[in-house]
């Protein structure tokens, strides 16, 4: 019987450890696949600067009560208020959207220098709170529409040891995070509202 249950337990084992490989083996293959698109990216970018420049769109419509159609590319999806703020809470608030990016932006910026600085990176996740005064929302003073702070929260589970390469990897993220930057710095905005 001991010797059945070492003979499982061996087997097990090494099914284990065939998994193991196997999931290391792919993840070390994605990262090799996304460290190269990176640096082809560097590359590409320092032979011929002016390719830097790249657009983002976005269109939304609305057509019943708070509830948003956006599209990106070839991305759909949907904003709406939660009910206590005349909603129907099918989706997302605007806000919460703005929180979410910030939030993907935060992990994405990390994984990609993680990846080019060889750091071991198992998961990184980023929990944000915006604090919001609805008083300047519905124009009842002259306080500011958008978020009057934000906090947030990463976690970053690495393998790493080497201090100044996790500073660094700190370092970028605060200062190479593009929707942090829209967040903490003015942005040139130009635009009008048409009536048909």
């Amino acid at each position: 019987m001991r010797s059945k249950w070492s003979h499982h337990t061996f087997l097990h084992n090494v099914k284990n450890t065939k998994q193991m490989s196997i999931a290391e083996t792919t993840i070390s293959t994605e990262n090799e696949t996304l460290k190269n698109s990176l640096l082809n990216l560097i590359k590409g970018i320092q032979e011929n600067p002016e390719s830097a420049n790249a657009t983002f769109r976005a269109k939304s419509k609305l057509e019943n009560g708070f509830l948003a159609d956006i599209q990106t590319r070839d991305f759909k999806f949907v904003s709406d208020e939660p009910a206590d703020l005349g909603g129907t809470d099918q989706g997302p608030n605007p806000v919460e959207y703005v929180l979410g990016a910030f939030a993907a932006c935060q992990e994405i910026v990390i994984k990609a220098y993680a990846t080019v600085l060889d750091i071991d990176l198992q998961s990184v996740s980023v929990e944000v709170n915006g604090q919001l005064d609805l008083h300047g929302f519905l124009n009842l003073t002259d306080q500011r529409a958008g978020f009057t702070s934000l906090n947030y929260k990463t976690t970053v589970e690495t393998n790493e040891k080497d201090a100044k390469k996790l500073q660094l990897l700190e370092e970028l993220s605060v200062t190479r995070c593009p929707v942090l930057d829209i967040i903490q710095n003015p942005v040139e905005v130009t635009g009008s509202v048409t009536y048909i």
